[in-house]
């Protein structure tokens, strides 16, 4: 059969040209191929160097899960591990404690954290309930080297009561899980608490005592938070102070302390104890006397300065550097009808000798406050030649003994002294007042890196917007977005096709 001339050499050329496209696409499909498992082997390597060398930071306003420098401190020096387990529901409040326990694992690898669903894990709850003492469900349970702490949700947060539609309901006002959880490793870290005795037998705030304004269970709780063995004292006969007394706690003693027990009492101090010690205006207890041979003087007088109250209460605003008011910064106190506490010039003065006490101002009220030597006078007016004018000293701090630096090995007598006890009681404790109380007492035990973190408020943000603003919104979220991503299709396909 007779053929056109060129038939096989057209065939011939499609062939290669087929060939030649094979070729072409299976060299790209290969370095595509290739290509990929490059980026995957750049991502995996990345993946592993990002495990291991990275830096975390809190990039919000708020800063609510960052720890603190003491935090950072505290963990970077633990050697024992440290086993968290969170018996906690479901809620808001699980989710700012989960979020901040990734932070102390991320700080510490000795840290580890187990979680306990008490609705779902009913046979776990049931396990350890017959070895922890559980008395509520929500709480988390610290413990180490066979100590253990259990915080409750009252230990994590700060709750308020809040009249709504519904009635009475628990709201919480701040969250200070960080303050809780650092002071519950640190105590079951530590070898041995250091141990306040709380002075009782005359009218003092009574340490479990629940009454708004009245009791100290807020501050015993406190202090014990503060990985603080807190402990009744009642002295009488030839009981004195115990030997292994850290500090003596005196809160508001409301009738005259017998002289035996103020011996008893000058006789620890002497043998360089400590003494955080609150007075109230208007009780005479016998420590104005003792105070004197210490160098501070305790007027029966109340301080007041009208630019400054508040609600009955006086806001103390000005602080002295000292190591008892180092964690204070730019808060404010608020005391309640404190009485003066001076330093004494007849004890302070160079005459005195070498071992004489050394008495520090820590907080007065401002240059037009005054001492009220008539408290029952109403309102209160500043008498020329009666009344002391500002600013008033209401807090004061003695040390006797060695300065820093000079026979260091040799304990200091401090003291620290308050005009006022109700500022740490239930419900008082607002703004810098639980700084301020545990700060002194953590200058009392020689404590530097002190455990009390501020709490981090709860802000309700709340967004007030118009039933039509809110369609618009609605509207420009349900079709504004998706037409504005077709208008963007059609323009690139009309752009191709011209």
């Amino acid at each position: 059969m007779a053929m056109k001339p060129g038939t096989h050499g057209d065939r011939g050329g499609a062939r290669n040209g087929i060939g030649r496209q094979r070729r072409r696409s299976l060299g790209a499909g290969a370095g595509a191929a290739l290509a990929l498992a490059l980026s995957a082997c750049v991502a995996g390597m990345l993946h592993y160097l990002g495990q291991r060398h990275y830096a975390r930071t809190d990039l919000s306003r708020e800063r609510f899960y960052a720890l603190s420098d003491t935090t950072l401190r505290m963990l970077e020096g633990l050697t024992n591990s440290v086993e968290v387990t969170v018996v906690f529901r479901n809620g808001e409040e699980l989710h700012d404690l989960t979020r901040l326990l990734a932070e102390y694992q991320t700080a510490s690898p000795r840290v580890r954290v187990t979680r306990i669903d008490p609705d779902r894990d009913i046979v776990r709850l049931k396990e350890l309930a017959q070895t922890r003492p559980l008395t509520e469900v929500n709480a988390v349970i610290v413990e180490s080297a066979g100590r253990v702490r259990i915080l409750g949700s009252g230990d994590l947060s700060e709750f308020e009561r809040h009249v709504g539609g519904q009635g009475v309901e628990r709201r919480r006002r701040a969250f200070r899980g960080e303050q809780a959880l650092t002071s519950a490793i640190y105590e079951v870290c530590r070898t041995r608490a250091p141990v306040v005795y709380a002075l009782g037998g005359h009218g003092e705030r009574p340490l479990d005592g629940a009454e708004r304004n009245q009791g100290f269970a807020q501050a015993a709780r406190l202090i014990r938070q503060e990985g603080i063995d807190l402990r009744p004292l009642i002295v009488g006969g030839d009981t004195g102070i115990p030997d292994d007394a850290d500090v003596l706690l005196v809160a508001g003693p409301r009738t005259r302390v017998p002289q035996p027990e103020l011996d008893a009492i000058h006789a620890f101090l002497e043998r360089n104890g400590r003494a955080l010690i609150l007075l109230d205006a208007g009780a005479s207890t016998g420590f104005e006397g003792l105070l004197r041979r210490w160098g501070l003087r305790v007027g029966a007088d109340v301080a007041v300065d009208e630019g400054r109250a508040l609600s009955g209460g006086l806001v103390i605003s000005r602080f002295f550097r000292h190591g008892a008011t180092a964690t204070i910064r730019d808060l404010a106190c608020v005391l309640y009808s404190p009485r003066s506490v001076e330093p004494d010039p007849t004890t302070t003065a160079p005459q005195a000798g070498a071992d004489r006490p050394r008495v520090t101002r820590l907080a007065t009220t401002s240059e037009q406050g005054w001492a009220e030597t008539d408290p029952e006078q109403r309102p209160p007016k500043f008498d020329e030649g009666r009344d002391r004018p500002g600013p008033i000293t209401v807090a004061a701090a003695v040390e006797r003994g060695p300065a820093g630096g000079i026979d260091v090995h040799i304990r200091p007598t401090r003291l620290v002294v308050f005009g006022d006890s109700a500022f740490v009681a239930n419900g008082a404790i607002v703004s810098g007042n639980g700084d301020l109380f545990l700060g002194a007492l953590n200058w009392l035990l020689d404590r530097k890196d002190r455990i009390a973190i501020a709490s981090r408020p709860i802000r309700d943000t709340r967004i007030d917007i118009s039933r039509a603003r809110l369609r618009q919104l609605g509207f420009a979220v349900v079709a504004g977005l998706p037409g504005l991503a077709a208008a963007a299709g059609l323009l690139v396909w009309f752009r191709r096709r011209a």
